[in-house]
């Protein structure tokens, strides 16, 4: 690399001293971490149960179950009762195991069944092709969701509202994304949350019920006693439900879905009633208990050396341990069993951070559960951070060598469109406020540097003069896009509210 000369070094110096002092300011006045919740309960499992959570990351609210001899405990963290109700996202799924393999033993389907022999608008189509064993499995090839305006789902992720693409979604919009998709890897383990929507609708029509969420209340819901599990229409939120919260604890609108229910969009439930499931599944007294047993290795991904049953996860070297867990947009949930030891623990929380980790640490007294842990980066807003890093460094070295205007003046509105969208993303649980305090001191430094040098550059370069007006063009387009996605989150945010 070729030696800077001193007027270059004096800038670059007064752009790191901004950028120390932008890091101060955020690590100074930026938001504080959301602190556990004060907590309530049973004092052994609060003992037990608090460094877990704070250990992983968890705050909030947290309600807590640990099973143990046949007597259920529980814990509160924050203002909650065991009758709080929850979003509990994919852990809905298990139920969708129980369904099946109760279906089977009632003589209604075939674990080997063609999705296409009750759902026979898919007649014909490659999704048809796939069995209900493979759609509880995820290995049935499909795709994670539909179709879905993704443009539409990260502005209302940003303002904290409910997706749009999961309220619309019908059961027979479903049907039309599975005749279109081309499932890819059949016999691979792939989680599809459309896959296991499509294994609800059609268990629901093999009963003659009139909607899955009939089907779910009158097989699993009334047998167990889950008074409070309900299962919500699209647009009509579990008035009851705690207020959701984005992994940040920035409120988050609730979800609903008719057509996505089954994969977990709009079944809010309490740690009293998973108790009760939870116990169930440990007596072997809830219906369909043989999907709780191993049938598919997981040989890729995150869950790689799991096994799965009918929708659960199985764990331990005895195959003994079944779970499953559930995020949605504010919200995180685990169920976990030990069918060895005759214990089980819940974990459900306001906030979207999973609980995977802690809950299975709680089932197993805290030893190691030979689970990888989940980084905690969340991969809602990873990208704004990322993109308004190269923009900022991009920004900086142009304030420092560039030699035109228009590449300075583009690159620098680049920055600034980069962020405007990574404040409002407010990533501060993964990437702390200093962080961008960081980013805003290199970007003033910039502005400087750049003001130092303005009056000796010319508009244009005298060599590479395409490369400079596509550089200033792409920083100006970003900066008026990102503009414009600031303006609609906005718009969002006040309509949420």
């Amino acid at each position: 690399m070729p030696e800077l000369p001193r007027p270059t070094l004096r800038l670059l110096l007064l752009i790191l001293v901004l950028a120390v002092l932008g890091a101060a300011a955020g690590l100074a006045f930026g938001p504080r971490p959301i602190p556990l919740g004060e907590p309530s309960g049973d004092p052994d499992l609060v003992r037990d149960a608090g460094p877990i959570l704070q250990d992983s990351g968890n705050d909030g609210i947290v309600s807590v179950v640990r099973i143990r001899d046949g007597r259920a405990s529980w814990a509160g963290f924050g203002d909650v009762t065991a009758e709080s109700r929850f979003e509990i996202g994919s852990l809905t799924k298990s139920f969708n195991g129980l369904l099946l393999a109760d279906a089977v033993a009632r003589g209604e389907v075939g674990l080997d069944d063609r999705l296409d022999a009750l759902l026979t608008d898919l007649a014909g189509t490659d999704a048809g092709a796939a069995t209900l064993r493979e759609l509880a499995q995820h290995t049935s090839g499909l795709p994670g969701n539909g179709s879905m305006d993704m443009l539409q789902v990260i502005a209302e992720d940003l303002a904290g509202a409910s997706y749009t693409a999961y309220e619309v979604a019908t059961p027979a919009n479903l049907l039309a994304d599975a005749r279109r998709a081309h499932p890819t890897g059949r016999g691979l383990w792939a989680y599809s949350n459309l896959g296991a929507s499509l294994l609800g609708h059609a268990l629901a029509a093999a009963a003659g019920a009139p909607d899955w969420g009939t089907l779910v209340t009158e097989r699993v819901f009334e047998p167990l006693g889950m008074a409070d599990t309900r299962v919500v229409r699209a647009g009509s939120p579990d008035a009851g439900l705690l207020p959701a919260h984005n992994p940040n604890g920035r409120p988050m609108g609730p979800q609903t879905s008719d057509g996505y229910a089954p994969a977990g969009i709009g079944v809010t439930s309490s740690a009293a009633d998973l108790s009760r499931y939870a116990a169930a599944l440990l007596a072997g007294t809830a219906p369909g208990m043989h999907a709780l047993d191993p049938t598919f290795p997981i040989t890729s991904g995150q869950l790689a050396g799991q096994q799965m049953g009918l929708a659960w996860v199985v764990s331990g070297d005895d195959g003994e341990v079944v779970w499953h867990n559930g995020m949605t947009g504010g919200m995180a949930s685990l169920l976990a069993i030990d069918r060895s030891r005759g214990t089980g623990a819940i974990v459900l929380t306001d906030r979207a951070r999973d609980v995977t980790g802690p809950g299975l640490a709680l089932l197993a007294d805290g030893a190691d559960t030979g689970l990888p842990a989940i980084p905690r980066i969340d991969a809602d807003t990873v990208g704004w951070v990322v993109v308004g890093g190269v923009w900022v460094a991009l920004f900086v070295w142009a304030s420092l060598r560039g030699r035109s205007r228009v590449r300075i003046a583009g690159q620098g509105l680049g920055a600034a469109g980069a962020l405007l969208v990574w404040g409002i993303a407010q990533p501060w649980d993964w990437s702390p406020p200093w962080t961008f305090g960081l980013a805003v001191g290199l970007v003033l430094g910039a502005l400087v540097a750049a003001g130092r040098r303005w009056s000796g550059l010319g508009w244009l370069p005298e060599r590479g003069r395409p490369w400079a007006v596509l550089a200033g063009a792409l920083g100006v387009g970003w900066f008026a896009a990102m503009v414009a996605l600031a303006a609609w989150v906005l718009g969002l945010a006040v309509g949420q509210t």
